[in-house]
């Protein structure tokens, strides 16, 4: 969480930057009459600029006073909700105040992107003459393109197409800004939507991919050979169960630098049987391994952690004693960290042989629903202590991890508001800087919807283009939230799901639409007359 809201804000505040940019660039050229009439009249710089930074002051204090109230109560409420979940309890105890110092540097931070982006706007207004401010700023030169170097692409495009390539790239600095808003705000929804793909799937990887047993029973230390026996004897003959083996699962340390990681040693009795329960693979290219004599198998977060690969050297820790093992393969695991181990090598490791004092068992497919009933039945014998099942731990994780579900839909639904706000800016301050050349077209016989195709084009290029850049930048910005999240003791998936991509596109792409139906609207409304009165 303390890395989500470490790198999350810095982008929203990037994205609220560019967004106060064009506000004010189109403020600003909206006045350039009344700045050159003003400049004419003696006022000085500092003068006419006070307006328009006093304006984004008062603006961005008012928002940042309505956000604190609301957005220091209303998001950690919604958030809290979520882990209420695995807290029990936490609502009726959980006080929620006012964060002076977040408050301050959110509201500082802000008015520093308000502010700058106003001056930034007023200084090239401020450094013309009042005689070029009062004639309507000069339509950006056309130039050749690197397209049009393609005669083969080039020349089987028709007219309409060939001004809107042209007017892509004439517009250089709203092609960029539209590219880095679309992108930005891409990336911010695939983080979100690829966090719930990488965190919610480690419940089903874990205990149905990777681990395929039912249960593990804990025998009873002081139960007799016969008891261990008769138990053994029913988890045979029991026809609702498929298998079972007998394993030591013993909880042992691990160096890390100068503190400890602690592990699970999974040794097995029967190795054949053991395949079937777990299954050891390499998580990306999916190579299987079998567990042999030629050393340990050890998890991939355990490898992470301690910087070993393949071939190293592992020190083990087991009653203040350290043992060396080598290391034969590193697999797929995402709860806990587990060494695996066959008797030989758990031999020759510690010097004795292993005490398998559990017992690993599958329930057939058909009797799934009733493995709690044969728990029951298993408990019965006085051998068997407790029972661990699968099923419980995979639920109570999904619990767990329900609770980020609730923060990841809050930053998807930021991050898609945020996409429509830059889309209808930065189209605003298109329609805004081209009204002669729109009033133009429509003179000449456009119709409506001519014109707004006409607008529409460079917008779907934009959009399409923001979204590839925004998904590669989604990736890697993905890869470095999720590493950076992750607890010792677990291990997120690495993944973001096709399908994730479809929905942050479709909704980028839809946010697009809608406001081109917005925009189509204020197309309509182009005063011909006043556009062009000054021509």
């Amino acid at each position: 969480m303390r890395s989500i809201g470490q790198v999350f804000p810095v982008i929203f505040f990037l994205v609220a930057a560019l967004v106060s940019l064009t506000t004010m660039t189109r403020m600003v050229e909206e006045q350039r009459t009344q700045i050159g009439t003003m400049k004419a009249l003696g006022y000085g710089k500092y003068a006419i600029a006070s307006k328009y930074l006093l304006y984004a002051f008062l603006a961005t204090v008012g928002g940042s006073i309505l956000g604190i109230l609301i957005g220091e109560k209303i998001l950690p409420l919604v958030i809290i909700n979520g882990y209420g979940i695995m807290y029990k309890g936490m609502m009726n105890n959980i006080q929620i105040r006012y964060e002076f110092k977040f408050a301050m540097i959110a509201a500082g931070a802000a008015t520093v992107c308000t502010v700058g982006a106003t001056i930034f706007s007023c200084y090239r207004a401020l450094a013309e003459t009042p005689a070029s401010l009062m004639r309507p700023p000069a339509p950006k030169e056309g130039k050749r393109i690197l397209l049009e170097r393609i005669p083969f692409f080039w020349k089987h495009l028709n007219f309409t197409w060939k001004s809107t390539l042209r007017n892509l790239f004439r517009y250089k600095k709203r092609f960029f800004m539209t590219i880095f808003g679309i992108s930005g705000s891409m990336a911010l929804m695939l983080v979100g939507f690829g966090l719930r793909d990488s965190i919610m799937d480690i419940a089903r990887r874990q205990y149905q991919e990777l681990q395929h047993y039912t249960g593990t029973i804990i025998d009873d230390e002081d139960a007799t050979d016969k008891e261990r026996q008769e138990l053994d004897e029913f988890l045979k003959n029991n026809s609702q169960i498929e298998r079972y083996t007998h394993v030591q699962f013993t909880k042992m340390s691990v160096p890390r630098n100068k503190s400890n990681i602690s592990v699970y040693v999974y040794v097995p009795e029967n190795l054949e049987t053991f395949n079937k329960d777990v299954t050891l693979q390499d998580r990306k290219t999916k190579e299987k391994y079998k567990l042999t004599d030629a050393g340990t198998v050890i998890s991939e977060k355990t490898a992470t952690l301690t910087g070993l690969k393949v071939g190293d050297t592992m020190t083990i820790t087991k009653d203040g004693k350290n043992y060396e093992t080598k290391i034969a393969a590193v697999t797929e695991n995402y709860m806990g960290h587990y060494i695996y181990m066959t008797g030989n090598v758990y031999e020759q490791t510690f010097g004795e042989k292993p005490n398998y004092s559990a017992t690993v068992f599958t329930v057939k497919e058909e009797y799934k629903e009733s493995e709690s009933e044969v728990g029951n039945e298993i408990l019965k014998h006085p051998a068997a202590l407790s029972i661990s099942y699968t099923s419980s731990l995979e639920a109570q994780l999904h619990r767990m991890l329900g609770a980020l579900d609730t923060v990841i839909i809050v930053l998807i639904i930021s991050a898609g508001m945020l996409a429509f706000v830059v889309l209808y800016n930065l189209n605003n301050v298109n329609i805004t800087e081209r009204q002669r050349e729109l009033a133009t077209l429509k003179v000449l016989g456009f119709y409506d919807t001519e014109v707004s195709a006409y607008v529409y084009r460079e917008n779907v290029i934009l959009t399409f283009i923001g979204v590839l850049a925004g998904a590669v930048f989604g990736i890697f910005l993905h890869r470095y939230i999720i590493r950076t999240v992750e607890v010792d003791a677990v291990m997120f998936g690495r993944n973001i799901n096709p399908v994730s991509f479809l929905y942050c596109g479709l909704l980028t792409i839809g946010f697009s639409m809608i406001v081109n139906l917005f925009m189509h609207q204020k197309l309509k409304k182009i005063d011909l007359l006043e556009s062009l009165k000054s021509v």
